[in-house]
């Protein structure tokens, strides 16, 4: 199962974590987790290319970890649009993914 939190702070989304392996499809073939890794991995490609923000991120194999220091327009529209991406995965894909809220202050 892949957990992913994603951190809101005053109703905007300030970062991400995704945990853990779908398990839909034998490793190298799990289109769940590829879909995830593609939206992670381009999130924060995306945020070093186009935006002056500061983020911290950190990933490994079945882990991501972003968190933006400063949540600009252009930063905020891609974490944005990668949470929508997550949660459309998990809407199709609910016992592989699990997408919960959390506020921090």
């Amino acid at each position: 199962m892949i957990n992913v939190i994603a951190f809101a702070k005053d109703g905007k989304y300030t970062g991400l974590k995704v945990s853990g392996h779908a398990s839909f499809g034998e490793e190298g073939k799990d289109i769940v987790c590829a879909a995830v890794s593609v939206l992670t991995l381009n999130l924060s490609n995306s945020i070093e290319h186009f935006c002056d923000d500061d983020f911290i991120v950190d990933s490994d194999d079945g882990f991501f970890h972003l968190t933006l220091q400063d949540r600009s327009e252009k930063s905020g529209v891609l974490l944005d649009s990668c949470i929508l991406g997550l949660m459309d995965i998990g809407e199709d894909y609910r016992d592989f993914i699990k997408i919960n809220l959390q506020e921090v202050k």
